[in-house]
């Protein structure tokens, strides 16, 4: 290992995973888990639900493209609302039964966890040629991020492929049909 630097890309490396841990730290891990899971149900629910509710918006929009795209805009940010009121609740539950502390100290830690896995994918779909500058290449976190990035853009491409995902079981064609 060549002789390696503090650089600027390697602070803001550790100002994300610190604002991340900061911000689970606040929210708790309760909060932070379920509203992670909420955004993945909204998503999938907003994708399966819309063929169900397009015959009650027929008279209103009569382009089935636009209609069904409205109707997943709609579906999901309906989810996100009411599910953040129940986890809002979910959460001073916690809070209140006297597990605020757990709940923050297991925030931070998926905070970190998270901050550390947003790196690594800005990391992976960073173009090479910014990979190659200077800012990077003798950075302390570049180092680490050559390392870990690969495992983690394969964990990612075989989830793909194997349809091993929530996300990926979902017919996002169902947007594009026209009835």
């Amino acid at each position: 290992m060549e002789s390696l630097t503090w650089t600027l890309f390697d602070f803001i490396v550790i100002g994300l995973i610190v604002i991340s841990g900061l911000i689970s730290f606040f929210k708790g891990f309760i909060q932070e888990a379920l509203s992670l899971l909420l955004w993945v149900f909204a998503f999938a629910a907003s994708i399966n639900i819309n063929e169900y509710l397009d015959i009650y918006f027929l008279d209103y929009i009569n382009n089935p493209e636009i209609r069904r795209m409205v109707l997943v805009i709609i579906v999901f940010i309906v989810i996100i609302f009411l599910g953040g009121f129940l986890i809002k609740l979910i959460a001073s539950l916690v809070r209140w039964s006297g597990m605020g502390g757990l709940d923050k100290l297991l925030g931070v830690i998926f905070g970190f966890l998270r901050g550390i896995v947003l790196i690594l994918i800005i990391h992976i779909v960073i173009p090479n040629d910014l990979k190659q500058s200077r800012l990077f290449e003798s950075s302390k976190s570049n180092y680490y991020l050559k390392k870990y990035a690969p495992i983690t853009e394969n964990f990612f491409k075989k989830m793909i492929y194997k349809k091993n995902s929530v996300m990926l079981h979902t017919d996002t064609s169902k947007i594009y049909e026209i009835s």
